[in-house]
């Protein structure tokens, strides 16, 4: 369930370099230039100039000549030799150098990593704090079984996937609406990565209480997330086990109308909500109609997903489904490939090359992003990944 990705991208392909020859034909026969610098380096003998790799040399006086060698072209004054050098002469050369030619022959390509990161989803998890969540679920209450499908130290959502994730966590309740006061009650923990022991901490200090305003609370969590500057998608996932009351009407239980505007409401501003019906005192058309709404379902499109799971076991498998499916298959680049050039980049997930512009493979969203699809972007929401993506030289512009 990790994601592990493999941030590097290797500047492979053939080395390519200039080498050139220009001749002098006064005042330099005897001279003899230093080894230069850099990624190359540059001779001068019988009053020629050949350049290996990248420099630049230039005839001093008469019988020396120095040269330091850069990455790049070569120059040092006079005619230009074809494969990546020219020459000129200095004071005491001749003036009317030639260019000789040039060739491929060294390396002047040196690997230029280029890291990625994966996008880092939004959590916040939507928690019915109501009286009947006391209820059974299995051989457990329905709080203690979402309680410990969460923050179970072994296999717990959160424990698990708590550093690839920004999980918050929202409790909420009410004391008879505005009657009891402040509506809706709501205990939060901040979305954060690693943030597992803070939700494990606020569970263990919390307990079921009275109502249920489940569209109040979902405007109140879609505020939090607006106004958090985290660039990457949010979501919430709200489990609840009962039909929605009101902060105005908390008896009887006649909120379905105002929770789906809510999900409505927050898929319009961009957050997506999921829903879980604990236990089977939630009718299903209410969690079909909460999943529609959360997710931007339209009158003619298929009916979203939703999960009304029937003990523990499946209640961990709803949350991981849920979870996983909404992690990012965008890698962000730490450069840009070049238009054109993009079937010159090589994608691997876990050793496996994965086509590019294919239905099951990846496509270039812009220049420094892109996106795995299909059968690729399942291996990422599915299990543990290795990433890997090596583009040549001439494909890739690191920044």
């Amino acid at each position: 369930m990790v994601l592990g990705a493999l941030l590097v991208v290797g500047c492979g392909g053939e080395p390519q370099e200039g080498a050139g020859t220009a001749g002098g034909t006064e005042g330099a026969t005897s001279a003899t230039a230093g080894t230069g610098t850099g990624s190359g380096t540059s001779t001068v003998t019988a009053g020629g100039v050949t350049s290996v790799g990248s420099a630049s040399a230039g005839s001093g006086s008469t019988g020396t000549a120095t040269a330091t060698a850069t990455a790049g072209s070569a120059t040092a004054g006079g005619g230009s030799a074809t494969g990546g050098a020219s020459a000129t002469a200095g004071s005491g050369g001749s003036a009317g150098a030639t260019a000789g030619t040039g060739g491929s022959t060294g390396s002047i390509c040196a690997d230029q990593d280029v890291t990625f990161d994966v996008q880092t989803p939004t959590v916040v998890l939507l928690i019915d704090q109501s009286g009947s969540m006391t209820a059974s679920f299995g051989n457990t209450s329905r709080w203690e079984a979402v309680r410990d499908a969460l923050t179970d130290p072994v296999d717990g959502v959160v424990a698990q996937l708590a550093s690839q994730v920004r999980f918050g966590l929202t409790l909420y309740t009410s004391f008879d609406g505005f009657d009891g006061g402040t509506c809706p009650v709501l205990t939060e923990v901040s979305p954060a990565l690693d943030n597992y022991q803070a939700i494990a901490d606020t569970f263990a200090m919390n307990q079921p209480e009275e109502d249920t305003p489940t569209g109040e609370s979902i405007e109140a969590v879609t505020q939090t997330l607006l106004a958090d500057p985290w660039p990457d998608d949010k979501i919430i996932v709200l489990a609840t086990d009962g039909e929605p009351d009101t902060c105005a009407v908390p008896d009887p239980q006649n909120g379905q109308a105002e929770s789906i505007a809510a999900a409505q409401a927050a898929f319009n501003q961009g957050i997506k909500t999921f829903i879980i019906g604990v236990g089977n005192q939630v009718s299903q058309q209410h969690l079909q109609d909460m999943a529609n709404a959360g997710q931007g379902v339209g009158p003619n499109d298929p009916d979203a997903p939703y999960y009304q799971p029937a003990d523990k076991a499946a209640l961990v498998q709803a949350f991981e489904d849920i979870i996983n499916g909404v992690r990012s298959c965008v890698l962000t680049l730490n450069g840009m490939i070049v238009q054109g050039m993009e079937e010159s980049c090589t994608v691997t997930v876990n050793g496996m090359d994965v086509p590019y512009d294919d239905p099951n493979g990846w496509k270039v969203n812009s220049p420094s992003e892109i996106e795995l699809v299909g059968q690729a972007c399942d291996a990422i929401q599915e299990g543990t990944v290795e990433i890997d993506v090596v583009c040549t030289c001439d494909a890739i512009i690191p920044q």
